[in-house]
């Protein structure tokens, strides 16, 4: 079993005893788990890097929380019930469950990703893309089949979990394979390049950030720099640069008490009315309206 997962996990997440199911027919260890808070429970403790992936889909909404990969901060909204995390922990994830949760984890070390290609004859998975609560009615319909199974009262077996192992690598290999980490395409930036942009904006959200520094980190000219990033994201610097300000301004607007005009300020915008401008443009209405009817 990996050291981070089965009936370990609970180290890490400050619990014990949590319902677990592991494969008995890959070679490779595989658990399913369900957890549960019904407030948070605060840091998990830090999972030793490993080549494996999780999958987490919420049950319930996770109102709030923090995330950092490879000790970075990562910018995350609030999960719907049904979100979609997907994570390799070779980048050492770790949370801050301020709030809530339920949820089913799967944990699938690359080898047994391998090993379900090999009994598919289907492609491996070797390009999967890091998710952060996404929509995925798939594995969210999933997900509530392996609740009911591996709670404490419920049938789960290792068949159960081999069925269950089937249809998701069928889904990842459908609807995910080769989405990250891909080569330059034509005209686009190599993977090192878009990381190091995204990773440079997004740490700095809340400053100028101007093209020739980006293309500068990247080893471009800025003419070059501008198109390439919009072949490989399909939007401009700019554009990539005010979704990451817009998101962070919602998770202010949800999380503190600061007025609008501090958080625009906080955010990178030039003044509140261009953030309003901004938050129109993608919500429909302002961010004073929006920020109501969270609230309600």
């Amino acid at each position: 079993m990996g050291k981070a997962y089965g009936d370990t996990m609970g180290e890490y997440f400050g619990r014990r005893h949590l319902p677990a199911v592991e494969s008995a027919a890959l070679p490779n260890d595989v658990a399913l788990t369900w957890l549960q808070a019904r407030s948070g429970t605060g840091m998990t403790a830090p999972i030793p890097a490993e080549p494996a992936l999780l999958l987490a889909v919420q049950l319930q909404p996770l109102r709030q929380h923090r995330l950092w990969l490879d000790g970075k901060a990562v910018l995350v909204d609030p999960y719907q019930a049904g979100a979609l995390t997907m994570l390799d922990l070779r980048s050492r994830p770790v949370a801050d469950l301020v709030s809530g949760y339920e949820c089913v984890q799967l944990y699938l070390p690359h080898a047994a990703l391998d090993a379900l290609s090999d009994v598919q004859e289907t492609r491996r998975l070797d390009n999967l893309p890091l998710l952060e609560g996404a929509d995925d009615l798939v594995l969210a319909h999933l997900a509530r089949i392996a609740r009911v199974a591996v709670n404490p009262s419920g049938p789960a077996t290792s068949l159960f979990l081999d069925t269950l192992l089937l249809s998701v690598h069928s889904h990842l290999t459908q609807h995910y394979a080769g989405q990250a980490r891909r080569g330059p395409q034509r005209g686009g930036l190599a993977p090192w390049q878009e990381s190091r942009a995204k990773q440079y904006m997004e740490a700095h959200l809340d400053t100028r950030i101007g093209l020739m520094e980006l293309a500068a980190l990247c080893q471009l000219s800025p003419g070059y720099f501008g198109r390439a990033f919009k072949v490989s994201t399909g939007v401009t610097p700019h554009r990539w640069l005010i979704t990451r300000r817009l998101a962070r301004a919602r998770h202010l607007m949800l999380r503190s008490e600061l007025t609008l005009a501090d958080i625009a300020q906080r955010c990178g915008f030039t003044d509140q009315s261009h953030m309003a401008r901004e938050f129109r443009r993608t919500e429909g209405h302002g961010p004073a309206q929006w920020r109501r009817a969270q609230a309600s």
